[in-house]
Formats: C-alpha cells, structure tokens, sequence
C-alpha cells in the first residue's frame, strides 16, 4: 500500500517531519552518547497540532535502529503496566531460547521463564521498579537501551511520580535508557512544578513552536514537484502561508490540494481557494470542537471574550466581572492549553484561526455551528 503524502490525522506520522529536525538531532546526539547523556531527557512542550506525537513516533523509529527498544505510551493509570508489556513485547524478538526454569532472586538475579516473560513469582510478588531495573539489565545483555516515549502528560499525578522515581534510579545506575515526553504547555509546567518531581526539571525542554513559512513553501515545493505538479511560486506561497505554520494545518492543506485536483496536473488559485476552505471546515471538527466541548459555558463565555480583545481590562469589562474571576479562568485555560499571555495585561488565543472563528468571522461549510 502506498503511503499517505500528507497525513492529516492526529497521532499519525506524516510522510516528513517538517521544521523539527534541530530537535530531532539533538535527541539522537543524546542516545548515540553515553547513558546518562543530558539530551537524553527531553520534555516537547507544544500547543494541539504541533506535531508532538508525531515527532515521539519518530524519535521512536530512530532509536529503534540504534539498538534501543522503543516503548510510547499516553499519560493513564495503567501506564505502568502498559511499559513492561511494551519493553516485553518489543524486546521479546530479541530472544528466541525455549522456556527455561525461572530462576530466584539471589545475588541480583531475576527471575524470567523465557525471553523478557517473568516468571509467576516475580510477576505477582514485584513491582514497576524492580521488574523495569530486570528489563534493562536483561536486554543489555544484547546490548539494547530502552527509550521510554510518554505522551499526552497532563499533571503530575502518582504515576508520572512513580515513573519519574524510577527512572531517576536507572539514570543513576548507568542504565542504557532514554526519555521523550510530550505535552501542553500549562501540563508540562504542573510537572516541573511538583516539588517531588525536582529530577525532571533537569531534563531539556524544547518548545515546539509555528513553523517558519519559508520552511513550509519549501516542503510544499518539493513534494509538489516530485509528484509531477505545476505550482506557481505565488500559490506556493498562499498555500503555506494559509498554513499559519501550524503543522495540522500544513497536513491539512496539503491534502486537501491533493485531493482537489483529481486528474489535474496544476494546481491553480481555485484549488488552492477550496483546499483552504476545506482545511478550515476539518479544523472546525478535528479542533475547535473538541476544545470547546469540555469546556463549561463560563469558561466558553471568557474565550469567546478573549477572541474579542485579549486584553485583560477589557475582558473584565465585558463580562463584568472582578479581577480574581478573570485570574482564576485565564490560569484554568492556560493550563489547558487553549489561551496564553504573551504580556502582562494581555492574553492570547494560541490554536490558528480559532479566534477567527470565535469572532464569526468565517463559517464552516459543513453546516457545524459553534457551541454556546
């Protein structure tokens, strides 16, 4: 099957990462060094649409041929689990003995029946610590690191504590590991700010933040001639400029461009016209309304007050309320990741022509009419 150019699909790895490869030289600097390495913990600290899980799946990929076991999960209750059976099931091909007696803990040996399967004993009676330690030593013996990939951080909750202990304690040890995580920028900050999280916030962090235009045109460029189509360099630059430099937005676009055209060989300003159009509508449906719809009718009412005029005076005045209740929704809607404030006095709608939207400034075609 062939693939996809563009992948307009959360979570999905598009065809190219686009604009992030200082970040992803960086973090292979760091797993081609030695353990312990300071740019082998990193946080990818970006808004919806940046491109953060998908630069995870990529990082994963490479450090797959650098002889590590790459495991990627999302911030649960269960994420514990979900990285031994990810270390497991990714390791496991790594071992091809037959089951064999299951050895007891003596002297620092652990106990597995074949591969990376523990043995009952150890499986019941031991926890995250002890059997992720196990894991690595067992895969160094084929001189395998393990990275850990964790997204969609949202708090520093138990679990990210627990994994952060851990981890800490492997760093400490020499271990041959590694650690991306990825999330908003008000989720990322709760974690750097837990006072038991102190270790983390000796790992990098990298704002992934619009791409450059240029960049975009350029991408567009090459994947439009490659593919045999005429594009003028000024459609070339209202497509990426349409873009916003949001990487959702590029996929989008793109895709629509594609899709528009049929048999055509040109893209002309009419296709671009309807492939921008048609990325607004699926941002209206992949974006906005998910945003908004957790969101209580309060908190709709001060985004929507916002997008009218991002100063915090003026907010107040439209919704006549105190300065504590602008404070308390502005760092409630900072934290998810929705608005920022880029001044002081100021506040700021981050996700592209989602302030356009609020405004009623453009309506999809779909027929979706926004929240209340």
């Amino acid at each position: 099957m062939q693939k996809a150019v563009f992948s307009p699909t959360f979570g999905k790895l598009p065809s190219r990462i686009v604009g992030r490869d200082q970040q992803i030289s960086d973090f292979i600097t760091g797993l081609e060094g030695w353990p312990g390495h300071p740019e082998r913990s990193t946080f990818f600290i970006g808004q919806r649409g940046m491109g953060k899980t998908a630069l995870l799946i990529e990082l994963g990929l490479l450090a797959e041929a650098r002889d590590f076991v790459a495991v990627r999960v999302a911030q649960n209750e269960g994420m514990m689990q979900e990285i031994l059976e990810g270390v497991q099931v990714g390791g496991g091909k790594f071992f091809k003995e037959k089951k064999r007696p299951a050895k007891s803990i003596s002297a620092g040996a652990f106990g597995f029946s074949f591969g990376l399967t523990f043995s009952d004993g150890i499986e019941d009676h031991y926890g995250f610590r002890t059997k992720v330690t196990a894991l690595c030593e067992r895969l160094a013996e084929k001189g395998k690191g393990i990275l850990f990939l964790i997204d969609e951080v949202t708090s520093s909750s138990s679990e990210i504590r627990q994994f952060a202990a851990t981890y800490q304690q492997l760093v400490g040890d020499g271990a041959n590991v590694a650690l991306a995580m990825a999330g908003l920028p008000g989720a990322i900050s709760a974690v750097l700010n837990d006072e038991v999280l102190t270790f983390l916030n000796r790992a990098r962090k990298s704002y992934l933040g619009e791409l450059a235009i240029p960049e975009v045109s350029s991408y567009y460029a090459s994947v439009f001639a490659d593919l045999g189509l005429e594009c003028s360099a000024s459609e070339l630059s209202r497509a990426a400029r349409a873009s916003r430099g949001y990487p959702y937005m590029l996929q989008l676009v793109g895709y629509h461009l594609l899709r528009t055209l049929g048999d055509a060989r040109r893209i002309s300003p009419e296709s671009v016209d309807i492939a921008v159009r048609n990325s607004l509508d699926a941002m209206v449906g992949d974006v906005f309304y998910p945003v908004m719809r957790p969101l209580t009718d309060v908190e709709r009412r001060f985004l929507k007050a916002t997008a009218a005029d991002g100063r915090v005076a003026a907010v107040r005045e439209r919704l006549g309320v105190s300065s504590a209740y602008v404070q308390n929704y502005r760092k409630r809607l900072i934290e998810a990741g929705i608005i920022s404030s880029p001044r002081r006095g100021e506040l700021d709608i981050d996700v592209p022509y989602f302030k356009e939207y609020l405004r009623g400034e453009f309506a999809p075609s779909s027929g979706l009419e926004l929240l209340p």
